[in-house]
């Protein structure tokens, strides 16, 4: 869907505009429900995840389980010995606060051909760009807080300088929850048939009975490798890879792709150092070459040049996927972010959940120095995974066909 497009339809639905704000810039029930859906709507995780949406400051979900033994045998005249209870649980759906800061020239207001309408149109884009950064929380975000240059997030910023990316600090992604679950070291094998089947294999047994619920989640391009893997067999099933984009099943599962699932997915690790030249194992390997930025534990958002590896403060190894310090780093606590190669989710359908509060603002205020409308959106999101035991992941998987 274009810009243009997903401007037409918010218009239409009446969501997010300059005349639609609720008292004190806050939606009312009814505008912040609208506009949840439809931003939901708008991502491609609408078929996969389960969208929870609280009004509190937290919330928690309700867990029933019975057990795996219920059958007993049946004893003539006599009562049953056992009795099996019901337990419950509870999952935690803890909120953290999001903010989108921007502003809008009474010039270029002025100079643009869509005049005053510019500003609806401006602030419906950000609404579609605030989901993409969401969504890039739920997946791969980390509590430790990755590494990045602060040029790639903020304009005008260090081209050579590394902050601690805040969003991707703010909650724990699926990605990282999955490394609870179920474990597959695909041990940098392109992916194949092999694959899934390892993956499946990995599934506990009580998940096997409902295959039509679970399904496999992939990058784009990781899904295309396969695609092409596919193809390359003399069958109907490898016309279809190659001359449709109808969605591949192995073993009977659909194989679906999730657009902003990085095809390197970025890692990051909290580390002490030894006290001498001794390597130190990363939690995957291979790793992308290159793709090694080592700082202190302690990044914050103040521009930091990173360590410098090739021998100098550290080697690096992406083939085993280690890291030697050396004298510089002997006993230090470092923070190593790093891009893996690529992975796959397997799991039933929804056990993945999106929390989005209702309590959404959206609020305008006029600087008359500088000509400029002053806005910004808030909200509070949480993200969890229901059950962890439905879910296999697959890492370290190779980067050809």
């Amino acid at each position: 869907m274009t810009n243009e497009q997903i401007v037409e339809i918010l218009v239409k639905k009446g969501i997010i505009t300059a005349d639609a704000l609720a008292g004190a810039g806050k939606l009312n029930p009814k505008q912040a429900d609208r506009f949840l859906d439809y931003v939901f709507d708008l991502s491609k995780l609408k078929n996969i995840a389960r969208m929870v949406k609280f009004s509190p400051e937290s919330m928690e979900i309700d867990r029933i389980g019975i057990g795996d033994r219920v059958a007993w045998p049946k004893a003539l005249a006599k009562a049953p010995q056992v009795r099996q209870g019901v337990s419950h649980s509870k999952i935690a759906l803890t909120p953290v606060e999001v903010i989108v800061p921007f502003e809008i020239g009474q010039v270029y207001k002025e100079i643009n051909i869509e005049g005053d309408k510019v500003e609806d149109h401006i602030v419906q884009l950000f609404a579609k760009q605030f989901n993409n950064n969401l969504e890039q929380m739920y997946i791969r975000a980390d509590t430790l807080g990755e590494a990045v240059l602060e040029g790639d997030l903020i304009d005008g910023g260090s081209t050579t300088g590394y902050i601690k990316d805040p969003l991707m600090a703010l909650i724990t992604g699926w990605l990282r929850r999955a490394d609870a679950s179920n474990l597959v070291d695909n041990g940098g094998v392109n992916v194949s048939d092999s694959t899934f089947g390892a993956m499946l294999r990995a599934l506990p047994e009580k998940y096997k009975r409902d295959l039509d619920q679970m399904v496999f989640l992939a990058p784009s391009n990781l899904e295309q490798l396969y695609r092409e893997r596919t193809g390359t067999r003399a069958t109907p099933a490898g016309d279809e890879a190659r001359s449709s984009r109808g969605r591949l099943t192995p073993y009977g599962v659909t194989l679906d792709t999730i657009p902003l699932m990085q095809f390197y997915p970025t890692i990051v690790e909290h580390l002490t150092m030894p006290g001498g030249a001794t390597p130190v194992s990363l939690r995957y390997n291979p790793v992308l070459a290159g793709s090694d930025v080592v700082t202190l534990q302690t990044l914050d958002l103040t521009p930091t040049l990173p360590y410098t590896g090739g021998g100098v403060d550290y080697t690096f190894d992406d083939v085993n996927g280690t890291i030697t310090p050396a004298a510089a780093l002997f006993g230090a606590n470092v923070k190593v972010t790093y891009q893996a190669f690529p992975q796959v989710l397997l799991t039933v359908l929804n056990n993945l959940i999106v929390g989005i509060g209702r309590d959404i603002t959206v609020e305008r205020a006029r600087d008359i120095y500088s000509l400029t409308d002053q806005w910004v959106m808030h909200a509070k999101v949480a993200v969890q995974i229901e059950n962890d035991e439905a879910i296999v992941k697959a890492h370290s998987i190779g980067d050809d066909i």
